[in-house]
């Protein structure tokens, strides 16, 4: 470790480089990373300017051919090969960042080119709507989320590896440093370090020279950050009493009185196959601690035992001529499944709500002014004789009383979003809709409206229950005791979604018009 330190201490990097600066959207409009909904117009916002620029291709030549590559742009791609593609946290990452910190570069540069800034006149009211610094953050964040959830490298994320599945798709050079520079701010130099790395190995670019004019070289910046990252990581392993802070002001102090040739020797030295092999070790040498809701997501929850599938014929007389398929999840508290309960058309029914989405917010700040949107929702409140049906069938599953004219709520989420772990009544802290007038929450209903490939699981992470999402499946639990007092083990939260397109209908049913149903008795 001390020669690894050592070695750290002697290096040196170029420059620096800046990403921001651009007219931000207003704070109310919807969040592009928080639902594949927004994904899918923010990617139709950025072929706008694709086809825009391309209408000047004879004169905006191989630099124009140099952006679509660098952009992998495809055309005439189908409505479901773009929500595949969005679907992908990869790719959205890709998309908000490229669209955020590379697109109006490329609008500034193409305008100098063709000697007129009025011409693209069109794509300069655009770009306002364009994702803003938080848009990007949290994108990334997101990115990060599923990384830790899941217990995923850094390597395999750049490489386009999702729990062991390899998808068509790496992060570029300039994402890899981006990863990088949101880790060191928020003094994750581990993470920095992990992300610097993958940078350093993926340093070539097609057209690099043009990229680098437009664009700005991100590498008189890169290794600078890398040795910071890896020394000051190193020191809070060593078992030194010296802070980051201080860790960070001795290795800054360092890199500015060493000789620049020197260290760029040493920098190639660093590079070397069996120095990255001892620092690949150094970074994953040491793993978090999982917790209970990361095992869940995991799906590492040991078997339940005693359980069944059966038919329900009983809780409704229409049951005895059309009985529903039921799946024990866990017997208490109640928790059951559902299937084959969400038909094709009230699917496409209730993805038509998708025009009425809107920011859902966590419960708390997220440690500032900003508040993170864990999904985009609506409430499908329209006369709907569907909704009715739906609403009708929620009635024979549960055998709880409520009008059939109720509202539902829509939900589409996005890139890493997640909604930590928290409970449906009143009595967590907030006031639910109708409260007052028909009690708290007593039992929650979810109706998973689409398949996801990887993660997005509900898990009840006090029973120790994780629920994979099923198009056409609903999950029914009991927020309550029978004499209306909370049951603690309803805590239940929704996991990162690692690649799929995530929508969900619920139905929350609340106690007071169930009086004449459920006796209220006491609870042992």
């Amino acid at each position: 470790m001390l020669r690894f330190l050592e070695f750290l201490v002697i290096l040196l990097c170029l420059g620096s480089h800046s990403v921001w600066g651009i007219k931000e959207k207003s704070h109310n409009e919807s969040r592009y990373y928080s639902s594949t909904v927004q994904l899918l117009k923010l990617l139709k916002l950025e072929h706008q300017f694709v086809e825009n620029f391309k209408n000047h291709s004879e004169k905006l030549g191989d630099n124009l051919k140099a952006y679509l590559i660098s952009i992998k742009y495809k055309e005439n791609q189908t409505i479901n090969e773009k929500v595949e593609y969005v679907s992908n946290p990869l790719n959205a990452y890709m998309l908000l960042r490229r669209t955020r910190e590379e697109l109006p570069k490329w609008l500034d540069y193409f305008k100098k080119q063709m000697g007129n800034d009025d011409i693209f006149k069109e794509l300069d009211e655009l770009v306002p709507t364009l994702p803003d610094h938080l848009d990007l953050r949290e994108a990334m964040l997101g990115l990060q989320r599923i990384e830790t959830t899941y217990g995923l490298r850094v390597d395999d994320l750049a490489y386009g590896i999702l729990q062991g599945k390899q998808y068509d798709i790496q992060l570029s050079y300039r994402d890899r440093v981006a990863m990088g520079h949101l880790s060191f701010k928020r003094r994750n130099y581990k993470a920095a370090a992990q992300w610097y790395r993958m940078a350093c190995k993926h340093d070539f670019e097609d057209n690099k020279k043009l990229l680098n004019e437009v664009l700005g070289n991100p590498s008189d910046f890169l290794h600078r950050q890398y040795i910071k990252a890896l020394f000051v990581y190193g020191i809070s392993i060593s078992g030194e009493d010296e802070t980051e802070e201080a860790a960070l002001l001795t290795i800054e102090n360092s890199l500015d009185h060493v000789g620049s040739q020197r260290l760029q020797k040493q920098i190639e030295t660093l590079h070397s196959s069996s120095n990255d092999d001892e620092i690949m070790q150094e970074l994953y040498q040491t793993k978090p601690p999982v917790s209970t809701f990361e095992q869940g997501c995991r799906f590492l929850y040991p078997p339940k035992r005693n359980l069944f599938c059966r038919y329900n014929f009983t809780t409704t007389p229409f049951l005895r001529l059309a009985p529903l398929k039921l799946e024990e999840i866990n017997l208490d508290p109640y928790v059951v499944m559902y299937h084959e309960v969400l038909y094709e058309t009230e699917i496409e029914e209730l993805k038509k709500q998708s025009n009425h989405l809107q920011n859902g917010y966590a419960d708390e700040k997220n440690g500032s002014m900003f508040r993170a949107v864990v999904a985009q929702h609506s409430w499908w409140s329209d006369k709907s004789p569907i909704r009715e049906k739906v609403n009708q069938r929620i009635k024979d599953m549960t055998g709880l009383d409520f009008p059939i004219t109720d509202e539902l709520q829509v939900a589409n989420y996005g890139c890493g979003t997640y909604f930590k772990p928290h409970y449906d009544y009143t009595s967590d802290g907030y006031e639910t809709p109708n409260s007052d007038t028909l009690g708290d929450r007593l039992g929650t209903i979810i109706f998973y409206a689409s398949d996801v490939l990887q993660g997005g699981a509900t898990v009840f992470p006090d029973i120790k229950v994780s629920i994979a999402p099923r198009k056409g499946s609903s999950v029914f639990w009991y927020n309550l005791y029978d004499d209306g007092r909370p049951d603690i083990r309803s805590r239940h939260s929704v996991c990162p979604v690692i690649n799929g397109d995530r929508w969900t209908l619920t139905k929350w049913i609340h106690i007071f018009p169930q009086m004449f149903i459920i006796p209220c008795g006491p609870r042992k």
